[in-house]
């Protein structure tokens, strides 16, 4: 039961958080499309991955830890770098806020999917 909870709430969230920033990068003028580009880009590979999670979980749940490491490593890698990046660069204090709250959410939703993967 936590275990489905867990990984639906992961699902949930990256489907969630990534689309949103799409449609945020495409509404923004002042970026360049190479800005724009690599953006969209990273939000692409979290929502694929996101789905073949939900693909192989539905399909062949045996096989799940493999791809379900490749995102929560990816959610772990990204946040760790980018949100340590948002941090201690020079932002607004509400961008800074809101970007760790979601750099928090994701790596604690990450852990929490991966640590219950096989119960």
């Amino acid at each position: 039961m936590f275990r489905r909870v867990a990984l639906i709430s992961l699902l949930t969230w990256t489907l969630l958080v990534w689309t949103s920033r799409i449609r945020n990068v495409v509404a923004d003028d002042d970026l360049t499309t190479g800005g724009r580009t690599w953006r969209i880009a990273a939000a692409v590979v979290f929502i694929v991955l996101a789905l073949a999670v939900i693909a192989v979980w539905r399909r062949a749940p045996g096989r799940l830890t493999p791809v379900l490491g490749v995102l929560v490593a990816w959610t772990c890698a990204w946040w760790l770098i980018r949100g340590v990046g948002i941090i201690v660069d020079d932002h607004t204090l509400g961008f800074t806020i809101v970007h760790t709250i979601l750099m928090v959410v994701s790596i604690g939703l990450a852990m929490w999917a991966w640590a219950l993967r096989d119960g």
